[in-house]
């Protein structure tokens, strides 16, 4: 939806312009100038969906679910310019409790997560995102669970009401680094094992996935493409990790995920 929006945007700004002005030596000004007006023309039709309706529905909305992956692949596609390569897609299921895990090494990465899992899904995500005003309203409006690493006591406050979201079927998806570890390599290098209490504590399903190459991003978008290769892991169900320690599931999920480096 978002893409089609912006190249009607993008065609009509550039008809009319070429229509109006008979000279034909501006059509790739026109071009080219259309280009920047069909986005800032989508980013405010975005911005307008979050500020006014976002707010106001259930996280897993199904309409919001349809306008965020809309973006997400907008995005991907247009802007960063990337290419994505999907292994497993069987396996996420359509429906049930559940919780998604993965390496990350792009801010690009919950936006491939988006285009990939078709599932409403919300994020785990640093206190320090949410001073960024358009991003703040739409993880709030998502139920996306803050994590403030400066004060414990707001996380385990903010924890319950992930715990409750993730039992009412809306997928949660969590970087288990604790952030930005390593921009170069694309492994999982660390893991923190609290990542994992949501899962426990919900008694939900866990969902490896490994991203491959999105180190490559940041040297190459908007200029040149990029392709990430996705793999999604078989389920790993509840009932096989529930008398696990959060650091035994940590250290399970992190060769899981590290899997597919090892044959590289």
């Amino acid at each position: 939806m978002i893409s089609v929006l912006f190249f009607i945007i993008w065609g009509a700004f550039a008809t009319l312009m070429s229509l109006s002005i008979h000279l034909v030596y501006l059509i790739p000004v026109w071009i080219i100038s259309g280009f920047l007006v069909a986005f800032i023309g989508t980013f405010i039709f975005i911005t307008i969906n979050i500020y006014t309706w976002f707010p106001l529905t259930k996280p897993d909305h199904k309409f919001k679910y349809y306008i965020t992956r809309s973006i997400a692949i907008f995005l991907n596609t247009f802007i960063l310019r990337i290419k994505i390569r999907v292994q497993g897609i069987e396996h996420i299921p359509a429906t049930g409790r559940l919780t998604t895990y993965a390496n990350h090494k792009s801010y690009a990465d919950p936006i491939i997560l988006d285009q990939v899992i078709k599932r409403p899904t919300t994020y785990a995500s640093k206190t320090e995102i949410y001073k960024i005003p358009i991003l703040k309203t739409w993880l709030k409006s998502i139920a996306a669970f803050p994590i403030d690493r400066g004060n414990t006591r707001n996380t385990a406050r903010a924890m319950v009401d992930a715990i409750k979201v993730v039992r009412n079927g809306l997928n949660m998806a969590i970087f288990p680094e604790g952030g930005i570890k390593d921009r170069y390599d694309n492994k999982m290098v660390e893991m923190r094992a609290g990542a994992y209490k949501v899962a426990l504590k919900a008694q939900a399903d866990l969902l490896p996935i490994t991203l491959i190459n999105t180190t490559e991003i940041k040297n190459r978008a908007p200029w040149r493409k990029t392709i990430v290769d996705v793999i999604i892991h078989p389920i790993v169900h509840y009932e096989k990790i529930k008398d696990m320690s959060t650091s035994d599931i940590a250290q399970y999920m992190f060769n899981i995920i590290n899997e597919p480096f090892l044959n590289m």
